[in-house]
């Protein structure tokens, strides 16, 4: 009895060992994460002359607002970002509810030329025809400086119906059997059976629409001339350029720019504050999309 209980205390303190080094392992794991969030935080809410002395570690050696008040200063700030919100939910609504309903068709495999249309989406997918083309195919469409150019040419995405079609295999053929033998239509299966259970992979998508929607800016750049269009990542980089732009300036007249007080901003200090904002609202929605992105991706990979 006394070398059983021996044995269990060695393995118990032998948990305990683990444990206590499992731990040490995940706080570090967790702290080489979120430690340039955290570091880009500091960095933006610090003053860009003190910035200059040394790097900072934890805090803000000199807090200052004024990255964060060059930043909201710029008059089409406001206009710009409802611009990206409004392009963020009406692209991800079209493209989850487009490809969705295309893939379950793609998905049953007595899909009559199923086969071709798989072959005919995937070869895109991997060869571009380049941005020329795709400029004049734009314009054809008349969609230059359009609000929809933003959301229509991203409504089908074969990467994404890959992801749907997978999910759609794990759900079980009996489901559909039984309502068809109840006279159910296609559209009523797919809306009152496919649609509900399929809420992690469409959360799942939502989540990469969304991303890819807010970070956006070349089409920006290339398909749109209005003001009312410009999108907040494209007004942030004119911020950062204007930062460079005003750091040659006191380059070039040192002692007239400090004298006038022009040299409350770097360029680094801007960078890093405008990836705060542009990154702020992303990081908020994602904790809300976070157990259905994990749950659609692990249920689409096996099927059973």
């Amino acid at each position: 009895m006394a070398t059983k209980a021996k044995k269990s205390k060695l393995l118990s303190e032998r948990f305990t060992l683990f444990d206590g080094a499992n731990t040490l392992l995940m706080l570090l794991i967790l702290f080489i994460t979120l430690y340039p969030f955290w570091y880009c935080i500091i960095v933006s809410f610090n003053d860009s002359n003190d910035l200059l002395k040394g790097p900072l570690y934890f805090w803000p050696r000199a807090f200052s607002l004024d990255n964060y008040r060059f930043v909201f200063e710029n008059p089409s700030l406001l206009s710009a970002f409802f611009v990206s919100v409004a392009r963020t939910v009406v692209g991800m609504l079209l493209t989850v509810l487009f490809t969705g309903a295309a893939a379950y068709g793609l998905s049953k495999r007595d899909l009559i030329g199923r086969k071709y249309m798989m072959t005919y989406f995937i070869i895109p997918m991997y060869f571009g025809g380049g941005m020329i083309p795709t400029y004049l195919l734009i314009k054809g469409l008349g969609l230059l400086n359009n609000f929809l150019v933003y959301v229509i040419p991203s409504m089908w995405s074969f990467y994404y119906a890959i992801l749907f079609m997978a999910f759609y295999d794990s759900i079980p053929e009996s489901m559909e059997e039984s309502a068809k033998i109840d006279g159910a239509s296609v559209f009523t299966i797919f809306m009152r059976l496919i649609l509900p259970v399929s809420m992690p992979i469409y959360a799942t998508i939502a989540l990469y629409c969304c991303v890819g929607q807010w970070n956006s800016w070349l089409d920006t750049v290339i398909y749109t001339k209005s003001e009312s269009l410009v999108t907040l990542q494209y007004i942030m980089i004119k911020l950062v350029n204007e930062a460079e732009a005003q750091l040659e300036l006191q380059k070039m007249m040192a002692d007239t720019v400090t004298e006038m007080g022009v040299n409350a901003v770097s360029p680094t200090t801007v960078r890093v504050a405008t990836m705060v904002v542009t990154t702020f609202p992303i990081v908020v929605v994602y904790p809300f999309f976070q157990k259905y992105f994990v749950k659609g991706i692990m249920l689409g990979s096996v099927k059973g």
